[in-house]
């Protein structure tokens, strides 16, 4: 796999796809600076079953969704894990990952992330999160070249 964007379709589910990779490597590169890197329930749970062609070598965020299924998720309360369906309405699923990976990024609090925030749409959203996500692997060191 030798970009973001190599490999995936187009559209907004192309989109959504780079986003899910370049967060699991994201994930990965911050597991090399410190052992544990907590990814919140609600994020696992909007991973796809099933994409078109797989996901790429060495995505590992799907294999941690799988294994939660039925498991006991929360902090101050228990409830089961709950992951999306293949018939829940993808763009919705897209639009709910374009928020919460503002939150898991910080920017939901003030500027910059305000922007991103307000984006036109969820398209041009997820588009300047997978800039910002390339941006952030690169500097770390395992990034790619392509956005």
């Amino acid at each position: 796999f030798g970009s973001a964007a190599g490999g995936f379709p187009g559209g907004i589910q192309g989109i959504e796809r780079r986003v899910w990779y370049e967060i699991d490597l994201l994930i990965r590169n911050l597991r090399r600076l410190q052992e544990s890197v907590p990814v919140p329930s609600q994020m696992l749970g909007l991973i796809p079953q099933e994409v078109e062609g797989g996901w790429p070598e060495g995505f590992q965020m799907a294999d941690v969704a799988d294994a939660m299924d039925g498991a006991m998720v929360g902090t101050s309360s228990k409830a089961p894990f709950v992951r999306v369906t293949d018939d829940y309405d993808a763009g919705r699923r897209a639009q709910r990952l374009s928020y919460v990976t503002c939150s898991l990024l910080g920017l939901d609090q003030g500027m910059p992330g305000q922007a991103i925030l307000e984006a036109w749409s969820t398209e041009h959203r997820l588009s300047m999160l997978l800039k910002l996500l390339n941006d952030i692997n690169s500097k770390l060191g395992e990034g790619n070249d392509s956005s």
